[in-house]
């Protein structure tokens, strides 16, 4: 059974001022911010991801939606 989960960028609280944007991590494990690459992790590849930019700094928000099933007896 797949779950897909989605959050809300209306849902994110952030500092006044920030700008709040999205990017879809690359198989390489980066993510292009005004065409410079970030590594964030190989594990999130082809996930979208949250990025927060305040002053001069560039906070990278991952959420992981977690689903697991066992059965029981």
């Amino acid at each position: 059974m797949k779950v897909a989960l989605n959050i809300a960028m209306e849902s994110i609280t952030t500092p006044e001022g920030a700008r709040v944007h999205t990017r879809k991590v690359a198989r390489s494990g980066h993510i292009f911010y005004k065409g410079r690459p970030y590594f964030v992790s190989k594990v999130l590849a082809g996930s979208s991801i949250c990025l927060i930019v305040l002053a001069d700094r560039l906070i990278i928000d991952a959420t992981i939606p977690l689903h697991k099933e066992y059965p029981l007896g």
